[in-house]
């Protein structure tokens, strides 16, 4: 019986977040890059005269950030990462 058949089935971020262990300094390092680049973009060129926008886009990039510095389990990496990503592309598509 093979021992893998937990990654095999459930969705797309399931499977990511069962085998993402093994690469997680990498993943954590392309998260550090790829929040401070949009987060950036996002309060520097489409939020800047919304305060409590940039309130927003501060506080979910803290909490993806903290959880990077951490360590925490890569479940919550991965899923505060994908949340603080989504709150920028959110306010850059409001703020068009």
């Amino acid at each position: 019986m093979d021992n893998n058949t937990s990654s095999q089935g459930g969705n797309w971020l399931t499977r990511f977040e069962e085998n993402s262990e093994f690469d997680r300094f990498s993943i954590i390092s392309v998260g550090f890059l790829l929040i401070g680049i949009v987060g950036g973009i996002t309060v520097g060129i489409f939020s800047r005269e919304h305060l409590w926008q940039i309130g927003v886009i501060a506080g979910c990039t803290m909490l993806s950030l903290s959880m990077m510095l951490a360590v925490a389990p890569m479940k919550y990496i991965v899923r505060t990462t994908i949340l603080a990503l989504a709150v920028d592309v959110l306010f850059m598509l409001m703020n068009l």
